[in-house]
């Protein structure tokens, strides 16, 4: 019985289910319909034909209401229409639509930090872009990105919308910045062997100070912040602490939002020693144990990172000069906690030798290709030589037309080929200076100076100098041709008048000088010249006690000029590395009526140290003049002072005229200057680099010793002083304070120098 039961019941759910099944099949069939005509209706700025395109559906379909609400969803997506319904009029579909309205005008108000401009170019909209709600709203999100960013956490953005007729809208955004939040507390948590104090030093990030207001430092930044977690892991790694991890860095607002609280979590772990450095190779036939003399550690000394990374360029370098463009060379240390020693092993991956195939010379917006093609010691179809392409990223570095040059090897269209790409940075080159000095004798000095290095792209230099005091006036103007008859050589000429107003005497020159410039093998370069000039000195009084050999003539002196140099410097004019050495010979008497040989020889040393954070340069000059059996006048002898030994005034070192108190100078003569430059302790912001130094010299012997004050007197001067190096929005300043700690009664002083130009 109870089986009969469940059979009834089975039987009447299944005749219920099939005909459910029906019945939805007979109304599905219903609602479909065919499409006869689209009746568009409410659009005023958007066609029927952008309507129609956005649709799922066209005249002619067989649809269903599921067709419609899709037509709904895709019109709206469009972001084209504020409100959009659709109804059937028996087979007619009928659209009614309402238009988002148009932004007639965005503007900002409530900001004075940051500029309408500033702001306005970081919003991806414009007038005449369709307005919806989003929009708005991430207006505001990315505002206030930007004012996040600049350390203002407490900004709040309002949109406002005002209507307009024809459907167009003002899109206002009401700012309140709020004040600058910068970090209050630098906190670490972890470190066992470096305090607190020490680790600030690392990073970048500053506590608030006061005197902190020309820097950014102390302003809240998240990418600081990442940039600080590599710097402490660069600085434990630099000092054998081979798994330091810095877990996280936190921000955190203060309640008050006054400020924030910055914590780094340091994982320091032992530290270790180096035990040894292997190498594998996938290269034949190299000559490992001289790689592993291109790494600067040695066994049992404290692992350090940097000194891994200075000996995998060198490797790289090394591998260059004999061919292989790309090697890859991969670090795997070994850690052994327990012992607090690490292994190297260098892994060098497989490399063939490469070949030039061709060079590229990117971004240089203004310099012609020439200028920098010319500069290269290596050309297409060369071998690959590492060597050759640094020497010629110095050359282009030293023309001082770049803020930035990098030289980057491409791989070619064969294996064994390569590209060079030169990339350039170009910069201003044209410098206007202005110059204000003072010392004892010529009082107040004004000097203007117009130099342009690099005119119109083509590496021509012209220059234009002047310097004004009280007693002496300088003028000076100058064309340098760096390709002088399309060949290595550069060739200059400058024309001079100087004249000066001593106690005693006017002297003028007026005159030209000529010189031929050019490169040899191995660094060295050759240098000749000729000067011709005119040199009148006319007695104002008998107030002078020593003769000069040029009382009241006109002279004439035709000069010949030889220097020999070698240089591996940097950059010619602001060097951080390398060296000079430089011999001069100078000949008077191819006609004229002064004779004389004039000997110089100057060297300089530069070097970086604290990973060039610091450097120090070393500097020397010797100097001899002879007669060749005529007495050498005073026009020719060697003066002392000024740049070369700072502290003192132009001339103000050596044999002075009794009555006059002028200088009368020196047949010889030597200085020298020992300086240390760095920004070291400065805020990058700021541009500025500071310098220590000690300069030296003396000059003495005179052909006329008559009436000069210790005319054989090569007692050494030396100074000491500081100064500082600022690269500001209008031109570089220069700032140098130098106090004499050796010098004779009669020297002139000059303890302060200021300059302060612009470039263009």
């Amino acid at each position: 019985m109870m089986k009969l039961k469940y059979v009834i019941i089975f039987c009447f759910l299944l005749v219920s289910t099939l005909s459910a099944d029906r019945a939805e099949a007979q109304s599905t069939s219903a609602e479909r319909f065919r499409v006869d005509a689209i009746d568009i209706q409410g659009n005023e700025r958007v066609t029927d034909g952008t309507v129609l395109a956005y649709l799922p559906l066209q005249v002619g379909d067989d649809i269903s209401l599921a067709t419609l609400d899709q037509a709904i969803s895709a019109l709206f997506a469009t972001d084209l229409f504020q409100d959009v319904s659709i109804a059937r009029d028996g087979n007619k579909v009928v659209i009614t639509i309402q238009e988002n309205p148009i932004i007639n005008r965005i503007s900002i108000e409530g900001n004075d930090v940051l500029s309408d401009e500033r702001l306005l170019e970081e919003l991806d909209i414009q007038p005449r872009r369709v307005y919806t709600r989003d929009v708005a709203v991430n207006a505001s999100k990315r505002l206030l990105t930007i004012y996040r960013l600049s350390g203002r956490f407490a900004a709040e953005v309002v949109p406002k919308v005002i209507r307009l007729e024809n459907n167009r809208v003002d899109l206002i955004f009401e700012v309140n910045e709020g004040e600058l939040i910068k970090i209050e507390s630098i906190r670490f948590i972890g470190n066992q062997q470096f305090s607190d104090y020490a680790l600030r030093q690392v990073i970048s990030s500053r506590e608030r100070r006061w005197w902190a207001f020309l820097s950014s430092s102390d302003k809240y930044d998240p990418g600081r912040l990442d940039f600080d977690v590599r710097l402490l892991r660069q600085f434990y790694l630099a000092r054998g602490y081979a798994d330091i991890s810095v877990e996280r860095a936190q921000g955190g607002l203060l309640p008050d939002r006054s400020g924030f609280a910055v914590t780094f979590a340091i994982n320091e772990g032992p530290r270790y020693k180096l035990r040894d450095i292997s190498f594998t190779s996938e290269i034949e036939n190299l000559d490992l144990a001289a790689l592993r003399d291109e790494v600067p550690i040695d066994k049992d000394d404290w692992y350090d990172s940097r000194l891994i990374e200075e000996g995998l360029l060198n490797i790289t370098n090394a591998l260059g000069n004999i061919g292989y463009a790309f090697v890859n060379i991969v670090p795997e240390p070994s850690t052994y906690p327990e012992d607090q020693y690490v292994d190297i092993m260098l892994r060098i991956g497989t490399a063939q030798k490469n070949y030039i195939e061709r060079i590229e010379v990117v971004n240089n917006t203004r310099t012609l290709d020439s200028v920098i093609r010319r500069e290269l010691d290596i050309v297409e179809g060369d071998s690959f030589n590492q060597l050759k392409i640094d020497r010629s990223l110095r050359k282009i570095r030293g023309l001082g037309y770049f803020r930035n040059v990098n030289v980057e090897a491409l791989p070619g269209s064969a294996e064994d080929t390569s590209v060079l790409r030169v990339d350039v940075e170009e910069q201003p080159t044209g410098d206007f200076s202005v110059g204000v000095g003072y010392s004892s004798i010529d009082k107040g000095t004004v000097t203007l100076g117009i130099n342009e290095k690099n005119f119109l792209g083509s590496g021509r230099a012209v220059k234009f100098a002047a310097s004004v005091s009280d007693t002496r006036a300088d003028y000076r103007i100058g064309l340098t041709e760096p390709y002088f008859l399309d060949r290595s050589l550069r060739g200059s000429i400058e024309v001079f008048n100087e004249s000066v107003e001593a106690d005693t005497v006017d002297l003028e020159s007026t005159g030209f000088s000529t010189s031929v410039f050019f490169n040899a093998a191995d660094d060295f370069y050759h240098r000749i010249g000729y000067d011709l000039a005119s040199n009148t000195a006319k007695q104002k009084s008998t107030k002078a006690t020593s003769l000069t050999g040029e009382e009241n003539k006109t002279l004439t002196s035709s000069v010949a000029r030889y220097t020999l140099g070698r240089s591996t410097l940097d950059n010619r004019f602001d060097p951080t590395e390398g060296s000079l050495y430089e011999l001069t010979e100078e000949y008077s008497g191819l006609g004229g009526d002064v004779t004389y040989l004039k000997s110089r020889f100057r060297a300089a040393y530069y070097k970086p140290f604290a990973f060039r954070k610091l450097v120090l340069g070393v500097r020397g000059e010797l100097g001899y003049v002879d007669g060749l059996g005529e007495k050498v006048t005073q026009s020719s002898r060697f003066t002392l002072g000024g740049r070369k030994v700072r502290g003192f005034d132009g001339g103000g070192i050596g044999p002075r005229d009794t009555g006059a108190n002028s200088a009368v100078g020196g047949n010889k003569a030597y200085s020298g200057s020992v300086e240390v430059i760095s920004s070291l302790g400065l805020s990058d912001d700021l541009g500025v680099r500071w310098t220590v130094f000690s300069d030296f010299g003396s000059v003495w012997d005179t052909d006329f010793p008559d009436g000069v004050t210790k005319p054989n007197d090569s007692t050494m001067r030396q100074t000491v002083g500081f100064g500082f190096l600022w690269d500001t929005a209008i031109g570089p300043l220069t700032f140098y304070w130098a106090d004499p700690v050796s010098k004779e009664s009669h020297d002139r002083t000059k303890r302060f120098q200021f300059n302060i130009g612009t470039r263009f």
